[in-house]
């Protein structure tokens, strides 16, 4: 099930999500190049942090990967929309953005950290390899490929296309629940909280009021609260068994972020509307 989410359902959600896109009407320079920076800058914290607290190298990976990836894809455009009461086109920009760095981090800290190995077995090489053949590459870039020469699907292949997107996210979520151990919880658990809290506070704590200063617009500074504050994204469990990290050290993590999200969310709303932002 793993391979199957991994291989087919993610790369076929993925394309489906950025295909028919109107590139055009994203091109928000400022909210693009903010974002892309905080994306990489909290990435390089989280590895810093994981450097400096988890010792093994199985668990790195995941645990990095934890700390930064979010689960805007499936959140993003929605939670937007309801806080504004319309729907910005930088959500939309925030989802090209947001799987195209997440994914190409992920890829690289999992091939570094993978499989228990240690960073030195890696050449640049490998790692732009992996980023090339990984199926999650490949279903965004066919996306924008597709989008960009302004192919139109036929109903032959739109139909299935869109019912194997819609298998990703539950197929998933039974994946992980199917997987649960909590035999080991309590060691995890440490490792688990750490990157609960970078995820879900210390981002946000520490961009959005760099954005406000950076000068993105109210309608930006919603769209990247709840990109910042959302859950780790499901997909960070599939990826990280895929790639030989530790699964449940990801498991956790995506478990422990859906859950207490809520609570972050409701305070971040809430402090945007009491200082006007929205």
């Amino acid at each position: 099930m793993n391979t199957l989410v991994f291989k087919v359902a993610l790369p076929v959600m993925l394309f489906n999500t950025i295909y028919g896109s109107d590139f055009s009407q994203m091109l928000d320079l400022k909210f693009i190049v903010f974002l892309s920076a905080s994306i990489i800058a909290f990435f390089f914290i989280c590895w810093a942090v994981a450097v400096k607290l988890v010792p093994d190298a199985g668990k790195k990976g995941a645990f990095i990967q934890g700390s930064f990836r979010g689960n805007y894809v499936i959140l993003g455009v929605a939670l937007a929309t309801e806080i504004l009461g319309y729907t910005p086109v930088i959500a939309a920009t925030g989802v090209i953005i947001a799987v195209l760095l997440y994914n190409i981090l992920a890829v690289i800290i999992l091939t570094i950290y993978g499989g228990q190995k240690s960073g030195s077995e890696y050449t640049l090489t490998s790692i732009l390899m992996s980023i090339i053949t990984n199926p999650l590459i490949i279903g965004i870039f066919a996306g924008i490929i597709v989008t960009l020469t302004g192919i139109e699907l036929i109903p032959l292949l739109s139909t299935p296309i869109n019912m194997v997107s819609s298998l990703a996210t539950p197929l998933a979520l039974l994946v992980i629940g199917a997987s649960l151990d909590f035999s080991g919880i309590k060691d995890r658990l440490k490792l688990t909280l750490i990157a609960s809290s970078l995820k879900l506070i210390a981002k946000p704590v520490i961009f959005l009021p760099l954005a406000v200063l950076f000068g993105i617009s109210p309608e930006g500074i919603v769209v990247l609260l709840v990109l910042y504050a959302a859950p780790t994204a499901i997909v960070s469990y599939v990826i990280a068994a895929q790639m030989g990290s530790d699964e449940n050290l990801a498991s956790s993590i995506v478990l422990f972020t859906s859950l207490t999200s809520i609570l972050t969310y409701t305070i971040g709303i809430f402090t945007l509307r009491a200082i006007g932002m929205v």
